[in-house]
């Protein structure tokens, strides 16, 4: 059997060199699809993948300069052209003989961090921290990107031992939950009939395999600009009409919201920025914001809350407000079939006690939006969580995890699939 510890490693710290943030992420794609394409994929993208009209979150500056930096990297223009300007991709292998559609989901952006200085950390010590001031894969989508390349890898070499079909997602814009929509919207999931994801890490003992990690809130994100008028505060304030104030009544108001005693609700005012000079009735803010709910009701009645108070402030001080959706995650519902799958082929590569339930609290996660619809069309799915030892929490600039976890996923997966095509 072939041993893939060495390319795991190694995609992996090349990867962590080169993190690029949610649909900015031209050479990572560009990296996968060359890797891909020589293992005799079909690979997706651009619009393929990527429905437009659902696209949240995305600075068209940004993207510009993701791809001026993956020019400078050696990315051809063909290849951007061949995006149509959106990030990620779908790889697709079809064995020729009849089984089910298994479908694999991997983020592949970073998080705005920069990473550590510190000596001791080990990509400093071995010579693979992140080449990109201000960004990280702090939150190990480098880890997730190899494990999703070598797996396909895998299954291309077992094309003639396998069945069915497979789909090995490469998602943009994990952060902020921004990708999932826009790749669900275009209905590549609509023939699955088994669909997981991942993620690793939470400090866990290494070699806890967990389908059933605990509770993903659902979770709206929202961007709020502030229109007012500019005024000499001194000479004519009177003319003015104060954004700066709208926006703040704003986020006192929104954190203010009353919640139902007893459910899982969350939200938080992250960013207000507002005003022109000391002396000038400020004329614009902006607010970035997001509220949760253990369930899309929950989640709904915040949101509602969120948009009402935001308008009744904006009217309040006689201002405009564009209030737009800047991304979204649903609850989580796993499927008895898949988690009972997933333990068996846990169960196979670690021990009996560290495969089990955890009850972790995660936030949010937009991968819930595709299992939603795979299951809307009748297919099954969970989501697992590969549990390591990591240096540092999740998007800190001293985070790094304990490699072994990617060996023990890939293991996973190769329990895992035989057992869903019928041939274990």
């Amino acid at each position: 059997m072939t041993d893939y510890t060495k390319q795991l490693v190694e995609q992996r710290r090349e990867l962590h060199q080169w993190p690029e943030e949610g649909w900015t992420e031209f050479w990572t794609t560009n990296y996968i699809v060359n890797k891909l394409r020589s293992w005799g994929y079909e690979v997706l993208l651009g619009t393929k993948i990527i429905n437009p009209e659902q696209v949240f979150g995305r600075n068209e500056k940004l993207v510009q300069e993701g791809i001026k930096n993956a020019l400078a990297r050696g990315v051809s223009q063909s290849f951007i052209d061949e995006t149509e300007g959106y990030t990620g991709c779908v790889a697709l292998l079809d064995t020729g003989k009849e089984g089910p559609t298994t479908a694999f989901r991997f983020d592949i952006d970073c998080v705005c961090v920069n990473e550590t200085d510190n000596p001791e950390h080990k990509p400093n010590k071995e010579g693979f921290r992140s080449q990109h001031t201000g960004f990280m894969h702090a939150c190990g989508h480098d880890s997730h990107i190899s494990i999703g390349l070598t797996l396909a890898h895998w299954i291309a070499e077992r094309k003639d031992e396998l069945k069915g079909k497979f789909k090995i997602v490469f998602q943009p814009a994990e952060e902020g939950v921004r990708g999932a929509r826009p790749m669900t919207e275009t209905g590549i999931f609509d023939d699955v009939d088994f669909f997981f994801g991942n993620h690793l890490g939470f400090n866990l003992p290494t070699g806890t395999i967990s389908p059933e990690p605990g509770v993903f809130l659902a979770s709206t994100k929202l961007d709020a600009t502030f229109t007012g008028l500019a005024a000499h505060s001194g000479a004519d304030p009177q003319k003015g009409k104060n954004a700066l104030l709208a926006g703040a009544a704003a986020a006192l108001a929104v954190h203010g919201i009353t919640r139902p005693i007893g459910e899982v609700t969350a939200l938080n005012v992250g960013t207000l920025v507002a005003g022109q000079g000391r002396n000038v009735v400020a004329p614009n803010a902006f607010m970035q914001l997001e509220v949760r709910g253990e369930t899309e009701e929950l989640n709904a009645y915040m949101r509602d809350q969120a948009i009402r108070k935001i308008k009744a402030s904006a009217d309040m001080y006689d201002c405009q407000v564009d209030i737009v959706k800047a991304g979204e995650a649903t609850e989580f519902k796993p499927d008895q079939e898949a988690i009972e799958l997933a333990y068996i082929a846990a169960r196979n590569v670690t021990t009996e006690d560290l495969a089990r339930p955890l009850g972790l609290k995660l936030g949010s996660e937009d991968c819930t939006i595709m299992l939603r619809r795979v299951q809307q069309h009748g297919g099954k799915g969970t989501f697992v969580v590969f549990g390591c030892r990591t240096s540092a929490g999740h998007h800190q600039r001293l985070f790094d995890f304990d490699e072994d976890v990617i060996g023990i996923a890939l293991r996973f997966y190769q329990n895992l699939i035989p057992m869903i095509v019928g041939i274990k």
